[in-house]
């Protein structure tokens, strides 16, 4: 089972990346530093998703919105595997484009441009005297 901990969301004004690249500002490293001193001593193992809004793009060498939403996912995962995430925990990274818009209301905003970072328990919720499954 995967829960979400976090997405990290672009705002008005105010990037994760680059625009229309893989390159972190400077801000987010920050923040994902941060968010791997959380998450790093937890046993779960980690899912990352990279997202777009529904602008398209198309670079010069032809990539499109689903490109650049795993490169950004994948850089993410460099940058908490840096900041002292075990590689190893990584089970999922993943680029979905605008397929999965957060403002469904409207695929354009910058809300939409996103990382989610999940967490998979490996261990049972309830000890094993209270499972059903017993």
């Amino acid at each position: 089972m995967f829960f979400i901990i976090g997405l990290i969301v672009d705002q008005e004004g105010s990037s994760m990346f680059s625009s229309g690249s893989a390159n972190m500002q400077q801000r987010m490293q920050k923040l994902i530093s941060e968010i791997a001193s959380i998450i790093g001593p937890l046993p779960n193992i980690i899912a990352l998703s990279g997202h777009t809004d529904s602008s398209p793009f198309r670079s010069a060498s032809g990539k499109t919105n689903w490109e650049l939403s795993t490169d950004r996912a994948n850089a993410s995962r460099r940058t908490l595997s840096d900041a002292g995430i075990d590689p190893d925990k990584f089970v999922q990274v993943v680029g979905k484009a605008d397929t999965d818009p957060l403002t469904h209301e409207d695929p354009y905003q910058p809300q939409n441009r996103r990382i989610s970072i999940a967490l998979k328990r490996e261990v049972p919720v309830l000890p094993p005297e209270l499972r059903k499954d017993r």
